[in-house]
């Protein structure tokens, strides 16, 4: 029964190792030229000197129009590093729609879940099997070893006399 379920577990790790694999070939690659970089004042909580200082990032690609926000940080740096990121992001779900990379690893997360969700209940499933074996097994001893029914006891009588 064990290796039953560890047989089941093994492949259940092997396809999703082997299925796991996303394609990063398909992301857009973005050129200088078809951005639009302007750099605004920055909004949000830390006051005043978050206020008065140009550390937000407006980059929109220009053959789209997609447009991206980006004032995660103080740092002007980290800010259009992540701009562009975050672009890249927003143009391939919008040029690949379903297969994008983002919607891809939703997908495999939710298939990892599935599997592991699959794993657990086969798991508990053997368990199950293996306790009612038990149990049936138990019962077969304790029926073996009861009390003698009428007719043996009338046998004992007659071995008696």
């Amino acid at each position: 029964m064990y290796r039953q379920y560890s047989t089941l577990v093994r492949q259940f790790h092997i396809n999703t190792i082997f299925k796991g694999r996303i394609d990063r070939r398909k992301l857009p690659k973005i050129s200088e030229d078809d951005l639009e970089e302007k750099f605004v004042k920055g909004w949000g909580p830390g006051g005043q000197s978050v206020n008065k200082t140009t550390n937000a990032v407006f980059l929109k690609h220009l053959p789209t129009g997609i447009w991206i926000k980006c004032h995660e940080s103080r740092s002007l740096e980290n800010n259009r590093k992540l701009a562009r990121k975050l672009l890249v992001e927003k143009l391939d779900n919008h040029l690949n729609g379903e297969e994008s990379q983002e919607n891809l690893e939703k997908r495999l997360e939710s298939q990892r879940r599935e599997n592991k969700k699959e794993k657990t209940r086969l798991k508990y499933k053997a368990k199950r099997l293996e306790k009612e074996e038990q149990s049936k097994k138990n019962e077969e001893a304790a029926t073996n070893h009861q009390e003698p029914t009428v007719s043996t006891l009338e046998d004992v009588k007659d071995d008696k006399l």
